[in-house]
């Protein structure tokens, strides 16, 4: 029997977009998949960051949460 686990992240706007996909694509590479990834998105973020995650949970909807501080 697998465990339930979730994978959480922190996420802010100086992160390079190319290193977030990298992050994402490890965590959905993994023999065994989380049940969730908790993004908390500390403080705003650029487009480019917001156009990654767009991209990733159109692929899997259910899989991302989002919490979302107002500033870091």
């Amino acid at each position: 029997m697998v465990e339930k686990f979730s994978v959480l992240m922190s996420l802010y706007a100086k992160e390079k977009p190319t290193n977030l996909c990298e992050c994402l694509d490890s965590i959905l590479d993994q023999t065994a998949l989380p049940d969730e990834i908790v993004i908390v998105k500390d403080g705003p973020l650029t487009e480019e960051l917001e156009n990654v995650l767009k991209k990733y949970v159109t692929q899997n909807l259910n899989l991302y949460r989002f919490i979302s501080l107002p500033e870091n």
